[in-house]
């Protein structure tokens, strides 16, 4: 979706960016511009090439609490009792990818702070709150730093490794804020996981900081049902992540609850009864303008979990098509979105190797189509 705002040549019309999860890696990669493809192959190219470095859905009864029951974690059940490798390991993505494999420009993202700041987005586990991160509260000051918010947001409870804890120490008569992974142990910080708990689509947050006008892009198709009951797997989880890990009993009873389910319904129905109010003026802003954009009811979800590199490419291409019908002026162009999403992210994205094509600096698919006009060339 990010790619047809700019497509579009929308990207300036954003004051701020709110993410919440994944959502803050490429709502990074937009303030810095890497796109059309750049940062989205973060997702569909060097995730998806990762293997085990990334997911290792072997671990999933370790997350259960049943690891004795596998030889292969044995090392984790015996040694590793507080510390044992996660299912989905955010290193992979905030340091391999981010800073290493796929460099966010972080020149670039740190000018544009003062102009479009990202305003990272975590859930509180003891104030029970959604917690704002950002430079200017000094959340962050390097790459480092804020790859360690976004790990926060990204938590997924019991399958991410352990909570972060955000602790402020006093230096100088300042405020630093220091993020330490590792499962609550009570004191002064707040214990920090996944921004689905309390602010699964920042635009709360947003309102909360008085936007007049906010454009919210869904990761999930409408019209999808985000109240389903809690499965024995997840209460397993949560069980094992909150009250073994963290003692955290008032957040495990709001998970096992489905509670976090039932915000995101309400958030559902707040953003699509906000997208028929059409007719009152951009100027009148007593109450804040809500645009959602989601994709079309009845389209495939991509899987939390999924490594395939053209179920990603296909969502990539779902959202930009939705965003770019939804936001293109010229009413004779509404309607082309998939149209436009196929020649931006065609099929021949998906013909060549990721990990053939490694520069930091230039798209993979950038490089391979420079390599295919040489080729041609001779």
């Amino acid at each position: 979706m990010v790619t047809a705002i700019h497509h579009l040549g929308l990207e300036d019309t954003i004051d701020v960016v709110y993410g919440s999860s994944a959502g803050t890696v490429i709502g990074a990669y937009f303030i810095t511009r890497q796109l059309p493809w750049y940062g989205p192959e973060v997702y569909y190219d060097m995730l998806t090439s990762a293997g085990t470095d990334f997911i290792n859905t072997k671990r999933f009864l370790r997350a259960l609490g049943l690891g004795f029951l596998d030889p292969r974690l044995a090392k984790d059940v015996i040694f590793r009792r507080n510390h044992g490798k996660p299912v989905l390991d955010l290193s992979y993505l905030l340091r391999t990818t981010m800073q290493e494999n796929k460099p966010l420009d972080w020149e670039t993202f740190e000018r544009m702070q003062k102009v479009q700041p990202l305003k990272v987005m975590a859930s509180g586990l003891r104030s029970e709150k959604a917690i704002i991160m950002d430079m200017e509260r000094g959340s962050f000051r390097n790459i480092k730093e804020m790859a360690s918010c976004m790990q926060a947001s990204c938590l997924l409870p019991g399958v991410a490794g352990p909570v972060m804890n955000m602790k402020t120490n006093a230096v100088d008569d300042s405020s630093e804020t220091v993020m330490i992974p590792r499962n609550n142990e009570g004191g002064d910080g707040e214990p920090l996981a996944d921004s689905l708990l309390f602010e699964p689509m920042p635009y709360r947050a947003a309102l909360l900081e008085k936007a007049t006008h906010v454009l919210v892009l869904r990761s999930r198709p409408d019209g999808v049902d985000v109240t389903g009951k809690t499965s024995i797997f997840e209460k397993l989880i949560f069980r094992r992540f909150f009250l073994k890990k963290n003692s955290l009993r008032n957040i495990y009873e709001y998970m096992r609850k489905g509670l976090h389910k039932k915000r995101y319904a309400e958030d559902v129905i707040v953003l699509n009864e906000a997208a028929n109010d059409m007719n009152r003026p951009y100027s009148d802003t007593e109450k804040p303008h809500l645009l959602p954009i989601a994709v079309p009811p009845g389209s495939p979800e991509v899987k939390r979990l999924e490594t395939g590199r053209e179920p990603i490419l296909q969502g990539v291409r779902r959202g930009y098509a939705r965003a770019y019908d939804a936001l293109v002026e010229d009413v004779e162009q509404r309607g082309r979105g998939m149209e436009m999403a196929m020649k931006m992210f065609p099929d021949d994205i998906l013909d060549y190797d990721p990990k053939t094509y490694t520069s930091t600096h230039e798209s993979a698919y950038a490089s391979y189509l420079e390599e295919m006009k040489k080729s041609s060339e001779k």
